[in-house]
């Protein structure tokens, strides 16, 4: 649940969003937290054209909503901003969409987080 970003990063504003504040404020990297269940409500709560980046580390995999998610991160990025979604294949397969699991394969994974954007 900690951020990936490198130690030395020490941006004047990151954001670290979702649903367990216990998890969200061992960020080492955050400047702030914001809970929210994206699952529940996709809409991201910042003003457009906000970040320069977004991240998604370790939750693709579980967006039930990941077209209305994907719109709201294009919304909240400024223009020529970054997306990037990291995930890895392993994952609680009773959690996870369903798409994740046909076929458990990287390049599968892939693909399906393309079609998101």
């Amino acid at each position: 649940w900690t951020s990936h970003y490198n130690s030395g990063l020490r941006p004047k504003r990151a954001v670290a969003l979702g649903i367990n504040p216990v998890e969200l404020l061992a960020n080492p990297s955050k400047t702030e937290i914001r809970v929210q269940n994206l699952n529940r409500d996709p809409v991201l709560p910042f003003e457009t054209a906000t970040f320069d980046a977004c991240t998604c580390s370790l939750s693709v995999d579980y967006m039930t909503r990941p077209l209305e998610l994907l719109a709201e991160l294009h919304r909240v990025l400024k223009p020529g901003g970054i997306a990037c979604m990291a995930f890895t294949n392993r994952c609680f397969p009773s959690k996870v969409v369903r798409q994740w699991l046909r076929p458990f394969k990287d390049e599968a994974h892939c693909e399906l987080v393309a079609s998101y954007f």
